[in-house]
C-alpha cells in the first residue's frame, strides 16, 4: 500500500519552485521505486502574485508559514526561506514541536542554531533532513551520517562555495581581474547582487561547521573558525601560482589534531592536478580522510535549482521510509561544544608582495622574514612586471619552507609597518595533503 505524504512548502524562490517541479516530474518514479505518493497541501512565500517558473494556483496559500506547521493534516514541512533567525528559525521550532518532519536547505539556520535544533528534534523524535544545505547535489550529509559512521575521520576538506570557485576559475583561465569575474558570475546567476557571504568565506564557513560537526561529534559553531575570503586575490597571483604548479582555490578544512579540532576557510594553493585543482566553475568537491576507507572524494554541482532540489527529494524519500538519525550523527548528550581553535601545524606558504624599487629593499625584506623564522624555498622576481597603478614597485613571489602561523602573522605585521612595500602582502597556505 502506497504511503501518501502531505507536504507544506515555505519559500518559493528558485529552489522552492525547483522542488515543486522535481516532485511533479518524478511523481510516477516515486510511486514505482519507493511506493511514495504525495500531496502539496499548502505553500507560503513573501509575495503571492510574483511570477514564478511553476504555477501555484492549485495549492492552498498561507500568508503566515507558521500556519503550515500548525495544520494537523500536514506531515512534512520544507523550509526554503533562508536566514539564520527570524521566520525560518520560528518555523523550524514550530514544526518540530508539532512533531512533523522538517527539511531545509538553510545552512545558516543549522550552523547557527545547531545545538537547540539538535536538542528539540531529539526530544520530539522527529525527522530532520538537511542534505541540500551543504554542497548542493553531493550526498555529503548522508555519507557522513551513515556511510562512515563506523570509521574514524581524521580531516575533511574541500571546495564548498560554487560562486567563489567560479570567480577564481575565471580569473585563472580567462585572465580576468576579480571585479570582472564577479560581474560575470552575477550576469550568469551564480552570484547574488550582494555576494559578500560568498566571497568573504562566510557561506563556506557555515557549511564547514556542519560537516565538521558530523565528522567530529561537536555542535556546529563559527566562533572558532579562521575565515579569510578571496577579495584580495589578484590575477597576478593566479599567474605565478600556475608557474609554480598550483591553482588558487577557496578551501574549507577541518582536522582532528591530538583530540582537538582545527577549522579554517582560506584561499589556498592546491596542486593543479589534484582533486581540488581540477574542479572548475561552480562545482564543489569534498575529500574525507579516514583511517579505514582511505580518502573518499565526492564531487558535483554545488548549488542551483537542479542539484539542490534533488537533495530535498532525497530527504523526502528518507522521511517516507521512516529513516531517522541524530541531527549530527550522535545523540544530543554525546555531542561536545566547539572548543577554542588550535593553531595549524607547520606548513608552506605562498607569499606575494610588491617591493618598492630602491636599493637594498630586497635585503631588508628577506631580513624581516629571517628574523621571524621564515625560510624561502622558491623566489620569483621580475623587474619588468608591474601593476597598472604600481609603476615603482615589483612583485616578489615566494614559497616558504614549512612555518608556523604565529611566524607568518608576526612577519605580516612587521612588513606593513615598513616603507618597503606598496601594498599589503598576502600569505596563502599551500595544501599539500590533497
Amino acid at each position: 500500500m502506497s504511503k501518501t505524504i502531505n507536504i507544506g512548502i515555505a519559500g518559493l524562490g528558485t529552489v522552492g519552485c525547483g522542488v515543486i517541479s522535481n516532485l511533479s516530474r518524478n511523481k510516477e518514479n516515486l510511486k514505482e521505486k519507493y511506493d511514495l505518493e504525495y500531496n502539496i497541501l499548502g505553500v507560503s512565500a513573501s509575495n503571492k502574485t510574483k511570477k514564478r517558473s511553476v504555477s501555484i494556483e492549485g495549492f492552498s496559500w498561507y500568508d503566515n508559514p507558521l500556519d503550515l506547521a500548525k495544520n494537523k493534516d500536514i506531515d512534512l514541512i520544507i523550509e526554503l526561506i533562508g536566514g539564520e533567525k527570524g521566520i525560518a528559525f520560528d518555523l523550524a521550532i514550530e514544526t518540530i514541536k508539532n512533531k512533523k518532519g522538517f527539511i531545509t536547505a538553510n545552512k545558516a539556520l543549522i550552523s547557527t542554531n545547531g545545538k537547540i535544533l539538535s536538542e528539540i528534534s531529539s526530544k520530539n523524535n522527529v525527522f530532520f533532513g538537511y542534505e541540500a544545505a551543504v554542497a548542493g547535489g553531493i550526498p555529503i550529509i548522508k555519507t557522513l551520517k551513515s556511510g562512515l559512521f563506523l570509521d574514524k575521520i581524521n580531516d575533511i576538506f574541500g571546495i564548498l562555495n560554487g560562486t567563489s570557485n567560479f570567480i577564481l576559475s575565471r580569473m585563472n583561465s580567462a585572465n580576468k581581474n576579480f571585479d570582472e569575474a564577479l560581474i560575470e558570475a552575477q550576469e550568469l546567476g551564480y552570484a547574488e547582487a550582494n555576494p559578500s557571504f560568498d566571497i568573504n568565506g562566510m557561506d563556506a564557513a557555515h557549511k564547514l561547521s556542519i560537516i565538521s560537526a558530523l565528522s567530529f561529534g561537536e555542535f556546529p559553531s563559527l566562533e572558532n573558525t579562521n575565515v579569510t575570503g578571496i577579495e584580495k586575490i589578484q590575477t597576478i597571483d593566479h599567474k605565478y601560482a600556475k608557474e609554480l604548479g598550483y591553482k588558487i582555490k577557496l578551501v574549507g578544512k577541518s582536522s582532528l589534531i591530538n583530540g582537538k579540532i582545527s577549522k579554517e576557510i582560506s584561499p589556498m594553493l592546491v596542486d593543479e592536478d589534484s582533486s581540488l585543482g581540477t574542479v572548475e566553475g561552480v562545482s564543489n568537491v569534498v575529500c574525507i580522510n579516514t583511517d579505514y576507507n582511505g580518502t573518499l572524494i565526492l564531487e558535483g554541482e554545488g548549488a542551483g535549482e537542479g542539484p539542490t532540489s534533488a537533495s530535498v527529494l532525497s530527504d523526502i524519500i528518507d522521511f517516507s521510509q521512516g529513516t531517522k538519525s541524530h541531527l549530527f550523527g550522535k545523540s544530543f548528550d554525546d555531542l561536545t561544544n566547539s572548543v577554542n581553535n588550535i593553531e595549524i601545524s607547520n606548513r608552506c606558504y605562498y607569499l606575494r608582495t610588491f617591493l618598492v624599487d630602491q636599493k637594498g629593499s630586497m635585503a631588508k625584506f628577506t631580513s624581516i622574514l629571517e628574523k621571524n623564522g621564515i625560510s624561502i624555498d622558491q623566489v620569483i622576481q621580475r623587474g619588468d612586471v608591474h601593476l597598472k597603478d604600481e609603476k615603482n614597485s615589483t612583485p616578489v613571489i615566494m614559497l616558504t619552507h614549512p612555518v608556523d602561523t604565529d611566524s607568518i602573522n608576526s612577519a605580516f605585521l612587521e612588513l606593513i609597518n615598513t616603507d618597503l612595500i606598496s601594498l599589503n602582502p598576502i600569505f596563502l597556505p599551500v595544501l599539500k595533503d590533497n
